[in-house]
């Protein structure tokens, strides 16, 4: 059903955040001339987040000078560091030139960039476009958001993930209830997860070839400890991401090897033999323990001695 209508929007959630009393009124009215009902508008930081907290929305829109900290708000959203729903649908309506936050929108990890002024056909242009058109997320280290390559553009490793659209579900009649957003969000979630893990494995291996190639043809200077020290605190974000997919065993030994290469940095200049060959086996122990669970879900330690 890709018809947007009075009666299949009526159900939709929005929050809006805008400073301007008067920016915020009038965004509220041009929602609810869409049929929107549940239209909600904030005028501070303070009570959006507490209302996303309480009660994730299926639209979350906001003007790019509603705070400072507004880039910082969807960047968590995204992290799932506030409320229960990661892939709510985020628009930021941006001045026109303001290239500068049309940057900062687009690292945060927002679905749509709406440029003002905003009119009726505007929104109901911009509805259509993250209802049924929503892009697929790709998840980094550094980054959770849609992808914003050109379709055109030649492949890549990063794997782009189709994430649960509750905008979309409730324009389709499917309404979620607390359970069954719940089960939606995690299951985008662990896919999600699943590519933040592929980018830090190919960063691991990055990392550690460069510092065996360091050691090997014995060019070893400041970098490799610092490079070590990014090592340790790459595999110590390993290890946060895999306890959310609840691999208690993978996130402890991502831990392990964290204080291991910790070691290795505070006497990078007398490393043994034991030390250098424990930077070889990181990538590959990574790479079998989550590509090759044990059949009851948990890996099989590593070899790493």
């Amino acid at each position: 059903m890709n018809r947007l209508g009075h009666e299949n929007l009526r159900k939709a959630t929005v929050y809006i955040g805008a400073k301007n009393y008067y920016e915020r009124q009038a965004m509220r009215d041009l929602f609810l001339a869409q049929g929107l009902k549940n239209v909600t508008c904030h005028a501070s930081l303070e009570s959006l987040h507490k209302l996303i907290v309480e009660l994730p929305p299926d639209l979350l829109v906001v003007s790019d000078d509603f705070d400072n900290d507004i880039y910082r708000l969807v960047k968590d959203i995204r992290f799932q560091k506030i409320g229960d729903n990661p892939f709510m649908l985020i628009s930021i309506i941006i001045g026109p030139h303001h290239g500068e936050a049309l940057d900062r929108a687009i690292e945060a990890g927002v679905d749509d960039i709406i440029i003002k002024p905003v009119s009726a056909e505007r929104v109901q242009e911009r509805l259509r476009l993250v209802t049924f058109h929503r892009r697929p997320f790709i998840a980094t280290d550094g980054y959770v958001g849609p992808e914003r390559k050109n379709e055109d553009a030649p492949p890549t490793d990063v794997h782009r993930v189709p994430v649960v659209n509750t905008l979309l579900e409730t324009v389709n009649g499917r309404e979620l209830d607390k359970r069954a957003l719940k089960a939606a969000v995690e299951g985008s979630l662990e896919k999600v997860l699943q590519a933040q893990l592929d980018t830090h494995r190919f960063r691991l291996g990055e990392m550690c070839e460069r510092l065996v190639q360091a050691y090997e043809t014995n060019e070893v200077t400041d970098d490799v400890q610092t490079d070590l020290m990014r090592l340790a605190d790459a595999l110590r974000e390993a290890s946060m991401v895999i306890e959310k997919l609840q691999d208690l065993n993978l996130s402890g030994l991502c831990t392990s090897l964290a204080s291991n290469v910790e070691q290795i940095a505070s006497r990078y200049l007398n490393t043994t033999e034991s030390d250098i060959g424990l930077i070889r086996k990181i990538t590959m122990a990574f790479k079998m323990a989550i590509e090759s669970p044990e059949p009851d879900g948990q890996p099989e330690a590593a070899d790493l001695s």
